[in-house]
């Protein structure tokens, strides 16, 4: 005896027979009644016709079985073989109703036929839209979903990726482009579909075509790295053109794996394709720099300059390859060590810097001008002196450096050797020099007020505070000071000259304040 249970195949034969039966029965007396008809219908929908009950009964049996015997699913495995030609049978049946197109959509994606499927899924959302009034959800299932798995959405969703994904590996791109666009069609702003549309119109030099999506996604999901990323690779190839954006970004992938020739090859190529290309002109310079070739880098960023004048960042480059160019890589890389080291308060690691630079070449004269201007600082003001003298033997004219040079002097005579024998004073007027190269006039004038307290025969400690005091325009002090640096040193004529101008500005001061409270007076006296 054949058992039917075993046999997808009879099993279905058999319960077609039966319905078929019970079909011209209830045609007989009119349509079925709802409740008579088989499962598979989902909420909303219309009853299925009578004629169409044993067709759809018998496909969704069909379909069980199928979902229930054993690997692998496979259209021509026979479970399987039966159940699509079942399912087509029930389509025949009612082929405007959304539950046969369901379950001949679910049995494609079942089995894993995805071009069938995606097809089977277009002809359940016409049929939900021809009903009246439309199905708001064509993808509502019945409950549970019938054949048993995922949920009608899922598998719709599945089902265009995965034809989209195999179309895409076999390089059929343009049938894997318009499998995504039927996805985002049906789904609209699906992420996913969104992504790879973007991708393939930029991997088909369409930038400007890709653009949109990549804007959407982006909306849809402003963290996302990737879609960022992709976001810019499609503005930048509607700015330069498809190949130099795809070139540059070839380079950026070689820089980040640390192979600087595929970088230089990559950037090179970019701007060839768009030759005003800042960015890669900007990418060509650093790749230069790094494999220490300072003149090409020159070249590169000078022209990213000229194409961004407002880039300060470009124009920073710029000058370490100028620099480079100029006196050598490890002096140019020593001197923006020691550059960033004093901006960051580490004199000590500054002037080492700064000694390396001038070391590796010698005619660096900006670089002694940051070694003296260091020394300075760390009160070594006689290493200071020499360094300032080397600035001033490479450029003669240099003003700077003899000012700095005069005031490295300065400084020496307050060490402990110096005038009045006082650490205390040496300290207080470096740190005096210092506040008034900060601009900080009200320490400078506290500081060197304390200068000539402690050593009140200091002619530089009086100069210093007439100087602080002329720049705060406080003349009546500064002629005082200037005075008394004159009575100490007669023959300055620099001091003599301060010390007049300074006591006759102090004077029409004087004459404007009381100008002023005579005016206010009078005006105190007036009747109303």
């Amino acid at each position: 005896m054949v058992d039917r249970r075993a046999n997808p195949i009879l099993r279905a034969w058999l319960v077609v027979a039966l319905l078929s039966l019970a079909a011209v029965a209830a045609a007989q007396a009119g349509n079925a009644p709802a409740d008579a008809l088989p499962g598979g219908v989902a909420p909303g929908e219309p009853s299925l016709p009578a004629s169409a009950a044993a067709p759809f009964a018998a496909a969704l049996a069909a379909a069980e079985d199928a979902v229930a015997s054993p690997p692998p699913r496979h259209p021509d495995a026979p479970a399987w073989r039966t159940a699509l030609a079942t399912a087509r049978a029930a389509v025949e049946a009612a082929p405007d109703h959304p539950a046969t197109r369901r379950l001949m959509f679910r049995v494609y994606a079942l089995v894993g036929w995805w071009s069938r499927a995606a097809e089977a899924a277009e002809d359940l959302r016409a049929a939900a839209a021809a009903l009246d009034p439309p199905l708001a959800d064509p993808w509502a299932d019945a409950d549970p979903p019938v054949p048993d798995g995922p949920s009608t959405l899922e598998l719709v969703g599945r089902g265009y990726a995965e034809l989209g994904f195999s179309r895409y590996q076999a390089g059929a791109w343009d049938q894997a482009l318009a499998a995504y666009e039927r996805w985002l069609d049906a789904f609209p702003d699906e992420p996913e579909a969104l992504r790879w549309i973007g991708r393939l119109r930029l991997e088909r030099d369409d930038p400007e075509g890709a653009l949109p999506y990549w804007e959407r996604l982006v909306e849809l999901q402003p963290d996302d790295e990737a879609a960022r990323h992709f976001l810019t690779a499609a503005r930048l190839g509607v700015q330069v053109g498809p190949a130099a954006s795809r070139a540059f970004q070839q380079g950026l992938a070689s820089y980040e794996v640390g192979d600087l020739a595929g970088a230089a090859e990559g950037f090179a190529s970019a701007l060839e394709a768009a030759p005003s290309f800042a960015d890669a002109h900007a990418w060509a310079g650093r790749v230069a720099l790094e494999d220490e070739r300072p003149a090409d880098a020159t070249g590169h960023y000078r022209a990213a300059v000229a194409l961004r004048p407002e880039d300060a960042g470009l124009a920073y480059f710029l000058r370490i390859a100028e620099t480079q160019r100029e006196h050598g890589v490890t002096a140019g890389r020593a001197f923006f060590d020691g550059v960033n080291a004093y901006e960051a308060g580490a004199l000590d690691r500054a002037g080492e810097a700064f000694e390396l630079a001038v070391a590796a070449a010698a005619g660096f004269g900006e670089a002694w001008a940051w070694l003296g201007r260091v020394r300075q600082e760390q009160g070594r003001y006689a290493a200071a002196e020499e360094a300032w003298a080397r600035v001033l033997a490479l450029d003669p004219g240099d003003e700077r450096a003899r000012g700095f040079l005069n005031l490295a002097r300065e400084q020496r005579a307050y060490a402990d050797e110096g005038p009045g024998g006082s650490a205390a004073a040496a300290e207080a007027f470096a740190a005096g020099v210092a506040a008034f190269e900060r601009a900080e006039l009200s320490v400078a004038a506290a500081r060197f007020r304390e200068v000539v307290s402690l050593d009140p025969a200091s002619v530089l400690g009086w100069t210093w505070l007439g100087r602080v005091a002329y720049s705060q325009r406080d003349f009546a002090l500064a002629a005082d000071a200037y005075g008394r640096a004159l009575e100490l040193d007669p023959g300055d004529d620099d001091v003599a000259w301060f010390a007049e101008d300074a006591a006759a500005r102090a004077a029409a001061q004087e004459a404007a304040a009381q100008g002023a409270n005579d005016d206010e007076g009078d005006g105190e006296g007036d009747s109303p």
